[in-house]
């Protein structure tokens, strides 16, 4: 599964990156095409955009899925992202990029045999 836990705003949450439900909540926070994501990562004005874009649809794509109907606001995103540290923010994208990686032939996916 392409999920990771991370401490926000001082709770822990679980954050799903690995349904289409992501790519919704992604896009309506970003105001982007969440398959152009790269592009607010490499522009250092957009950053802040592309961390709450993450937090928000990591989150709320869990929310979705568990059926849990207490969806987070953008607005509180926004400010839990506005106090995270460098190394916090640094943090979160590293988990998001390695829940990005395909997953190798025996890491949890069952093998077929010829």
């Amino acid at each position: 599964m392409k999920q990771t836990q991370h401490t926000i705003g001082g709770v822990e949450y679980t954050l799903d990156f690995g349904r289409l439900w992501f790519s919704k909540f992604f896009g309506e926070a970003t105001a982007s095409d969440p398959l152009q994501m790269s592009e607010l990562l490499t522009k250092p004005d957009k950053q802040f955009d592309f961390i709450c874009g993450i937090v928000y649809a990591g989150i709320n794509c869990h929310k979705k899925v568990t059926k849990d109907a207490n969806l987070v606001t953008l607005s509180q995103v926004q400010d839990w992202v506005g106090e995270m540290t460098d190394s916090d923010a640094a943090e979160l994208i590293t988990k998001f990029v390695d829940a990005q990686k395909p997953v190798e032939p025996g890491e949890g996916q069952p093998q077929v045999n010829p």
